[in-house]
């Protein structure tokens, strides 16, 4: 398969799904209430390839030697008149993507109101609860000290 195909498929792909809807979901409707989910969309991809040099299996020690000391006699010719056999490249190629998606919060919607509700995560509260830690901390030795 040619890789622009493939690349071109690809775009294709993130274009008809990488809109709005991606990053804010289909809203909801409860009673007179709308509601529309905010999520943060990040994609990664990458990909490669190579190819090795040619290989060439020489059949006899004679032809090693010629081809080591520059002599005439080509490395593809045997001292007996042979060919040496040579391989083709080998070829090799990958790549590998990926999309995460983190909630941020909702809109919700009611009559001329609209109001963001933002989600608090894991990671947010246990950098709060270190933040406070430390300061608590710090405050406890200042106490420590001034009562000396």
């Amino acid at each position: 398969m040619d890789i622009n195909k493939v690349f071109s498929q690809l775009k294709g792909l993130i274009h008809s799904g990488a809109g709005v809807e991606f990053s804010f979901g289909t809203p909801s409707k409860i009673g007179d209430t709308a509601i529309i989910p905010v999520a943060r969309v990040s994609f990664a991809f990458g990909g490669g390839g190579g190819s090795s040099a040619p290989k060439i299996k020489i059949k006899s020690k004679k032809a090693i030697d010629a081809a080591l000391d520059d002599s005439p006699e080509s490395p593809d010719t045997e001292a007996d008149g042979s060919k040496a056999e040579t391989k083709n490249p080998d070829f090799g190629g990958g790549g590998g993507g990926s999309i995460k998606t983190d909630p941020v919060g909702i809109y919700t919607i009611k009559g001329d109101k609209v109001k963001f509700h933002p989600v608090v995560s894991v990671k947010e509260i246990l950098a709060i609860f270190a933040v406070v830690s430390l300061l608590l901390v710090k405050l406890m030795k200042l106490r420590r000290i001034k009562k000396r």
